[in-house]
């Protein structure tokens, strides 16, 4: 019995190196319990084909496809709240690496699964791993789903729906995915293409500091226009925003040559760094995320990366912890 018992704590205490897409995490054998904090994982960086991007043979991606180190995932994240419960912001079909990911990042078990959804909108990046709650993988039911009216009934619509229970949420209205988790969301209308849905930011509040999570808008005008905010700043400061997750889908228009980027509209890195100039003192902090496998700021050495680095900005990285 005492060798048992010896076995099983080494066992437990144990941890393992292993490559997470590319991500070389140490993922140690502990279950989520209460924690004492809310800490949200930067679970994917990507826009929605990710990188490599299907089809694609452009230098970033053939690179990609050699080399599991540079492969990025569709955007998404993970809120662990003060109980240890588990709250998903958009379902990729990187479902299992997003997991993977996150349970490597907290040190918890690889087997995690999300206590809730909460969606943005229903481009095919952000919604495409619903499926993988149903009976074909996880077989989830009653999973709370947190979202407009208008996704959920664009999901509903596609028979996605039958794994979650789906809880439409009023814009600007402050709520807690599930009780005792120590934060809140509140969803944050934004202009963004509409075919199927409407689109919304998401804001996390936490015990110390909230988070805007804002992947997709089509532009900056249209955005501040419908908050009534004259710039960036004044429309974070309105938010009480401590960390700001930004669209970084582009670096500049010039990026996709032979394609017509009015129709995929996206403010461009360029743009933003140019409202924004350099971080001051009481700015919050900015990390752009929904990168297009054409972005060279992907590219940690590259001069477009240095440039946001040295206006005091930065590009968001898989599996990093923001504590809020």
């Amino acid at each position: 019995m005492v060798g048992r018992s010896r076995t099983r704590s080494w066992l437990h205490r144990r941890e393992v190196r292993q490559a997470v897409r590319g991500l070389h995490v140490t993922v140690g054998y502990r279950r989520a319990m209460g924690v004492g904090s809310v800490e949200l994982v930067i679970l994917g960086v990507a826009q929605d084909g990710g990188v490599p991007q299907a089809g694609c043979s452009c230098r970033r991606c053939v690179a990609a496809l050699a080399d599991p180190s540079l492969r990025r995932h569709p955007v998404a994240c993970g809120v662990r709240g003060i109980d240890g419960s588990l709250h998903l912001i958009e379902a990729s079909r990187a479902l299992p690496d997003h997991l993977a990911i996150w349970s490597a990042a907290l040190g918890l078990d690889a087997g995690i699964r999300p206590d809730t959804v909460c969606l943005t909108h229903t481009h095919l990046g952000h919604i495409d791993g619903l499926g993988q709650f149903g009976i074909e993988a996880m077989g989830a039911s009653g999973v709370p789903l947190f979202a407009s009216s208008s996704v959920i009934e664009a999901i509903e619509g596609r028979g996605l729906a039958s794994p979650f229970e789906c809880r439409a949420v009023e814009p600007g209205i402050w709520f807690q995915p599930s009780d005792g988790c120590g934060f809140e969301y509140s969803l944050v209308p934004v202009p963004h293409r509409d075919e199927e849905s409407d689109m919304h930011a998401v804001a996390i509040r936490g015990p110390g500091t909230s988070i805007l999570f804002l992947p997709d808008h089509d532009d900056w005008t249209q955005t501040l226009d419908m908050h009534g905010a004259d710039g960036i700043r004044e429309w974070f400061s309105g938010l009480g925003v401590g960390i700001a997750l930004l669209d970084g889908t582009f670096w500049d228009a010039s990026e996709l040559p032979g394609r017509d980027v009015s129709q995929i509209p996206h403010p461009t890195i360029s743009e933003t760094l140019g409202r924004l100039g350099e971080r001051r003192q009481d700015d919050p902090e900015v990390r752009f995320v929904h990168m297009n496998h054409s972005n060279p700021a992907l590219d940690e050495t590259s001069e477009e990366a240095g440039r946001v680095e040295a206006l005091g900005w930065s590009v968001a990285e898989q599996s990093s912890v923001l504590r809020l």
